[in-house]
Protein backbone atom coordinates (compact mmCIF):
# COMPACT_ATOMS: atom_id res chain seq x y z
CA UNK A 1 0.00 0.00 0.00
CA UNK A 2 2.77 2.51 0.84
CA UNK A 3 4.63 1.65 -2.36
CA UNK A 4 1.40 1.91 -4.39
CA UNK A 5 0.67 5.31 -2.87
CA UNK A 6 4.13 6.54 -3.89
CA UNK A 7 3.65 5.22 -7.44
CA UNK A 8 0.28 7.00 -7.69
CA UNK A 9 1.85 10.25 -6.49
CA UNK A 10 4.74 9.87 -8.94
CA UNK A 11 2.35 9.18 -11.83
CA UNK A 12 0.24 12.24 -11.03
CA UNK A 13 3.28 14.50 -10.52
CA UNK A 14 5.06 13.42 -13.71
CA UNK A 15 1.86 13.62 -15.78
CA UNK A 16 1.34 17.24 -14.68
CA UNK A 17 4.94 18.14 -15.55
CA UNK A 18 4.51 16.54 -18.97
CA UNK A 19 1.31 18.45 -19.66
CA UNK A 20 3.14 21.72 -18.91
CA UNK A 21 6.22 20.63 -20.92
CA UNK A 22 8.40 21.13 -17.82
CA UNK A 23 10.97 18.60 -18.99
CA UNK A 24 13.82 19.98 -16.87
CA UNK A 25 11.82 19.06 -13.75
CA UNK A 26 11.70 15.41 -14.93
CA UNK A 27 15.45 14.96 -14.40
CA UNK A 28 16.06 12.37 -11.70
CA UNK A 29 12.49 11.09 -12.01
CA UNK A 30 12.50 9.89 -15.62
CA UNK A 31 15.29 8.10 -17.52
CA UNK A 32 17.39 10.60 -19.50
CA UNK A 33 16.93 8.85 -22.86
CA UNK A 34 13.16 8.87 -22.34
CA UNK A 35 13.07 12.63 -21.69
CA UNK A 36 14.46 13.29 -25.18
CA UNK A 37 11.82 11.08 -26.80
CA UNK A 38 9.06 12.74 -24.80
CA UNK A 39 10.28 16.19 -25.82
CA UNK A 40 9.99 15.27 -29.51
CA UNK A 41 6.42 14.01 -29.05
CA UNK A 42 5.34 16.95 -26.91
CA UNK A 43 6.64 19.48 -29.46
CA UNK A 44 4.24 18.01 -32.04
CA UNK A 45 1.26 17.64 -29.70
CA UNK A 46 -1.73 20.03 -29.71
CA UNK A 47 -2.54 21.81 -26.42
CA UNK A 48 -5.76 19.83 -25.78
CA UNK A 49 -3.75 16.58 -25.91
CA UNK A 50 -1.20 18.03 -23.48
CA UNK A 51 -4.04 18.92 -21.11
CA UNK A 52 -5.25 15.30 -21.28
CA UNK A 53 -1.83 14.14 -20.00
CA UNK A 54 -2.31 15.90 -16.67
CA UNK A 55 -3.77 13.70 -13.93
CA UNK A 56 -4.84 14.84 -10.48
CA UNK A 57 -4.82 12.12 -7.79
CA UNK A 58 -8.61 12.25 -7.41
CA UNK A 59 -9.03 11.59 -11.16
CA UNK A 60 -7.34 8.18 -10.92
CA UNK A 61 -10.15 5.63 -11.05
CA UNK A 62 -8.25 2.35 -11.06
CA UNK A 63 -4.72 1.04 -11.16
CA UNK A 64 -3.18 -2.38 -11.59
CA UNK A 65 0.36 -3.74 -11.86
CA UNK A 66 1.32 -5.35 -15.14
CA UNK A 67 4.66 -7.06 -15.44
CA UNK A 68 6.97 -7.21 -12.45
CA UNK A 69 10.50 -8.26 -13.24
CA UNK A 70 13.83 -8.84 -11.52
CA UNK A 71 16.94 -8.88 -13.65
CA UNK A 72 20.70 -8.48 -13.54
CA UNK A 73 22.88 -6.49 -15.93
CA UNK A 74 26.27 -7.63 -17.26
CA UNK A 75 28.02 -6.14 -14.21
CA UNK A 76 25.89 -8.16 -11.77
CA UNK A 77 23.76 -5.22 -10.64
CA UNK A 78 20.22 -6.20 -9.59
CA UNK A 79 17.15 -4.30 -10.83
CA UNK A 80 13.40 -4.52 -10.24
CA UNK A 81 10.87 -3.11 -12.70
CA UNK A 82 7.12 -2.67 -12.26
CA UNK A 83 4.85 -1.81 -15.16
CA UNK A 84 1.77 -0.01 -13.82
CA UNK A 85 -1.45 0.72 -15.69
CA UNK A 86 -3.56 3.66 -14.57
CA UNK A 87 -7.11 4.59 -15.65
CA UNK A 88 -8.04 8.22 -15.13
CA UNK A 89 -10.74 10.73 -16.03
CA UNK A 90 -10.06 13.86 -18.06
CA UNK A 91 -12.28 16.72 -19.15
CA UNK A 92 -9.86 17.71 -21.95
CA UNK A 93 -11.62 18.07 -25.28
CA UNK A 94 -10.35 15.35 -27.58
CA UNK A 95 -11.51 14.43 -31.09
CA UNK A 96 -13.66 11.30 -31.23
CA UNK A 97 -11.95 9.75 -34.27
CA UNK A 98 -8.48 9.63 -32.70
CA UNK A 99 -9.67 8.37 -29.32
CA UNK A 100 -11.21 5.09 -30.43
CA UNK A 101 -11.58 2.61 -27.59
CA UNK A 102 -11.91 5.22 -24.84
CA UNK A 103 -15.08 5.62 -22.79
CA UNK A 104 -17.04 8.85 -22.34
CA UNK A 105 -18.95 9.67 -19.13
CA UNK A 106 -21.34 12.42 -18.06
CA UNK A 107 -20.45 13.46 -14.52
CA UNK A 108 -22.85 15.61 -12.43
CA UNK A 109 -21.05 18.41 -10.59
CA UNK A 110 -22.27 21.10 -8.24
CA UNK A 111 -25.63 21.64 -6.59
CA UNK A 112 -27.53 22.17 -9.83
CA UNK A 113 -26.25 18.85 -11.11
CA UNK A 114 -24.56 20.36 -14.15
CA UNK A 115 -23.22 17.57 -16.34
CA UNK A 116 -19.59 17.61 -17.42
CA UNK A 117 -18.26 15.25 -20.04
CA UNK A 118 -15.27 13.24 -18.92
CA UNK A 119 -13.32 10.66 -20.84
CA UNK A 120 -11.64 7.61 -19.30
CA UNK A 121 -8.06 7.25 -20.52
CA UNK A 122 -5.31 4.85 -19.58
CA UNK A 123 -1.58 5.20 -19.12
CA UNK A 124 1.34 2.81 -18.68
CA UNK A 125 4.31 3.85 -16.58
CA UNK A 126 7.25 1.54 -15.92
CA UNK A 127 9.13 2.13 -12.67
CA UNK A 128 12.64 0.75 -12.21
CA UNK A 129 14.85 0.59 -9.15
CA UNK A 130 18.31 -0.78 -8.59
CA UNK A 131 18.48 -3.23 -5.67
CA UNK A 132 22.24 -3.81 -5.69
CA UNK A 133 23.62 -3.85 -2.14
CA UNK A 134 24.92 -0.44 -1.11
CA UNK A 135 23.01 1.51 -3.78
CA UNK A 136 20.69 4.27 -2.57
CA UNK A 137 17.00 3.40 -3.20
CA UNK A 138 15.53 5.52 -5.99
CA UNK A 139 12.78 4.71 -8.48
CA UNK A 140 13.13 5.93 -12.06
CA UNK A 141 10.41 5.93 -14.71
CA UNK A 142 11.71 4.16 -17.81
CA UNK A 143 8.55 4.01 -19.93
CA UNK A 144 5.60 6.39 -20.35
CA UNK A 145 2.58 5.77 -22.57
CA UNK A 146 -0.72 7.63 -22.43
CA UNK A 147 -3.54 6.06 -24.45
CA UNK A 148 -3.64 7.54 -27.95
CA UNK A 149 -1.57 10.51 -26.75
CA UNK A 150 2.02 9.40 -26.07
CA UNK A 151 2.07 5.88 -27.54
Amino acid sequence: PKCLCLLLQAFSHVSRLLSKCQLDALEGLVAKDLIGKLEEKLNLMPSNYKKALSVEPEEIMYTTPGDVGIYYDDDGRKFVSILMRFWYLTSARLPEDTMEGTRVFQVALGEEGEAETKRLLSAHYEFQREFTKGVAPAWTITRIEHSKLLD
